[in-house]
């Protein structure tokens, strides 16, 4: 048995976590036995069913095409509250879908954990072809978490509490956006009641500051079939996050997948403590099943169909 094996041993004894975590963390040191080996036949399985059941590559976003005025976007976190579509909102749609119907080569779906402070992880995600943020995370950590983005979210939550809902200045949003380049921002406007607003006032802000039209909304219809999905796999979550969402994106788009910074415990493998995040400590609020879908992530990593790094990058 390898040092790092009993390190990993003595962490899962004496973590003072709950018991379903202490059997993700058994499970974790199952996985460590073997080296990972990529199984193509496995990942293409779930390409192939979650093409069927989702189309990330024409439903992730709201379009023109998808969702045509005087039709209605059923909210995916309130059930039963509809929102029609009108004219204002048709005149901030894109006519078509911005995720190509193509396999990628090599994908980083990078997560915020603060497992990802001092990885060195930055370099080996930027190699990949399509690299994958969550919320506007701050980039001053270059040499761990890379530079390069393709597709950021934005969180209505964010533009709320850390943006005043853009009813004041609006330049911290913009500057914030920077960073980001022409990276494909998609904005989660159709959740609950009120976020549509908050999200077409951002669309406005990034045209008032001249910064392009490489924004979308989510679309719950994506969402819906996505979570009908995982409860068939018998996963009923009260709400998928969205770094599962777009893992499962991944498997539709990628033909590799390594995630970064995906970890639900506040200790490492060594089991030193760290914060929430690799940038603050906050916590979340308690609507995500985070500990399952990390269950599901190492599934998926034993199965081969995808890569977990959870210590440093060599």
């Amino acid at each position: 048995m390898m040092a790092s094996d009993e390190k990993l041993i003595r962490m899962v004894e004496k973590s003072p976590v709950q018991k379903e975590d202490r059997k993700i963390l058994e499970h974790l040191l199952l996985t460590q036995e073997c080296p990972w080996q990529p199984n193509v036949t496995a990942l293409a399985q779930y390409r192939t069913e979650l093409g069927e059941c989702c189309n990330a590559s024409f439903w992730l976003a709201v379009t023109k095409e998808n969702t045509p005025e005087g039709s209605d976007i059923l909210l995916d976190g309130q059930k039963g509250r509809k929102l029609p579509v009108n004219t204002q909102l048709m005149e901030l749609l894109q006519e078509r879908s911005p995720i190509p119907a193509i396999l990628y080569d090599q994908c980083s779906i990078v997560g915020n954990g603060g497992i990802l402070r001092n990885s060195s992880c930055g370099q080996e995600i930027d190699r990949a072809d399509l690299i994958v943020r969550f919320n506007l995370p701050p980039m001053d950590w270059p040499e761990d978490v890379g530079t390069k983005t393709n597709l950021v979210t934005i969180n209505p939550s964010i533009l709320q509490n850390k943006f005043k809902k853009l009813l004041a200045h609006r330049k911290p949003f913009a500057d914030a956006l920077r960073p980001y380049g022409n990276a494909l921002l998609l904005i989660p406007a159709f959740s609950f009641v009120g976020h549509s607003e908050i999200a077409y006032r951002a669309l406005y802000t990034m045209e008032d500051f001249g910064m392009g039209r490489h924004a979308y909304f989510l679309n719950p219809h994506y969402l819906s079939t996505l979570g009908q999905y995982w409860k068939g796999q018998s996963f009923h979550p009260q709400r998928l996050s969205s770094g599962f969402m777009f893992v499962n994106m991944a498997l539709e788009l990628c033909k590799r997948i390594t995630l970064y910074g995906f970890w639900p415990f506040p200790h490492d493998l060594a089991n030193r403590m760290i914060p929430h995040h690799y940038y603050d400590n906050a916590l979340p609020k308690p609507i995500h099943a985070m500990s399952n879908e990390f269950s599901h992530y190492l599934k998926m990593y034993t199965q081969g169909v995808l890569r977990l790094r959870l210590g440093k990058c060599q």
